[in-house]
């Protein structure tokens, strides 16, 4: 269940998205949707050396990247703001000049779930690996991230990558128990070895009963192979419209195993991710 979600709000192309899919969380869920806008002043006002007697052009230069930053982030909010509205869903908008990635785990305390643009949540230039931020953001201890793309879809099929570990498991349990879809279709895959070296088939009938005890009915899967390739195989075959993922810090930070590919299915995946440890 979803009773407060946090939306972070910038003017990129994920936008349509991030409105569709967070309306239909909420009035799911009867819940309120905040919207956080965070303009990074410190970076923006970064524009390198300047030369002697080009102060106030660097100035007008810093003025003016803070201004269109604000702009599109006013722009969105107000979009945003209006589709809520005619949707009769809650809406309220926090706005911060700080550390983007510091400012949304502060505000983050009181939401149940966040959502982000999966390849932008600020301006194009701010933050220049926004995936990077996105795994930050979970190392922080931002969870759940539901990430979306550019084109909105309705979510009714979900493919769980699971091997065996204990982040992969808590990441399934998280989204079975929020019920975010109640009509949602769910695949189970295990892809290559396991983290604990159990049988693939026993792990995956074990995933599935904790499924079902939800009300799912799963199918599962085991595949060899390329993490990243398979999974995004087969969203295609199956026609998923989300993947589950899980990792712990270590690898997150590390950018080992799991971490590694969960940073490649967000830079490569064309559906929405939902993330958590």
């Amino acid at each position: 269940m979803v009773k407060r979600l946090l939306v972070g709000i910038a003017g990129t192309p994920s936008l349509p998205a991030k409105i569709d899919c967070a309306i239909d969380i909420a009035k799911r869920h009867n819940a309120e949707i905040s919207l956080v806008s965070v303009v990074d002043v410190d970076r923006l006002s970064r524009v390198g050396p300047v030369p002697i007697g080009a102060g106030a052009y660097a100035q007008n230069m810093r003025d003016n990247r803070i201004a269109k930053s604000h702009a599109l982030d006013d722009n969105a909010i107000e979009k945003f703001e209006e589709a809520c509205n005619q949707a009769g869903v809650t809406v309220r908008t926090i706005r911060r000049e700080d550390q983007p990635l510091d400012a949304l785990a502060a505000v983050w305390r009181y939401h149940d779930l966040c959502l982000l643009g999966a390849r932008g949540w600020f301006d194009y230039g701010v933050m220049p690996e926004p995936e990077n931020g996105l795994l930050n953001l979970i190392a922080k201890g931002v969870r759940p991230i539901l990430t979306v793309s550019e084109t909105p879809r309705p979510i009714r099929r979900a493919i769980i990558a699971y091997n065996g570990s204990l982040q992969s498991a808590k990441a399934m349990k998280r989204f079975v128990q929020m019920a975010m879809w109640s009509d949602m279709k769910i695949h189970i895959a295990c892809v290559g070895e396991t983290e604990t070296g159990e049988p693939a088939a026993r792990l995956l009938e074990e995933a599935a009963a904790y499924c079902k005890m939800y009300g799912h009915d799963p199918s599962t899967e085991q595949a060899e192979g390329d993490v990243q390739e398979t999974l995004l195989g087969m969203v295609e075959d199956i026609g998923a419209d989300i993947i589950v993922l899980g990792s712990s810090y270590r690898k997150l930070l590390l950018r080992q195993r799991f971490g590694r590919n969960a940073l490649g299915l967000i830079k490569r995946s064309d559906v929405p991710l939902f993330m958590s440890h």
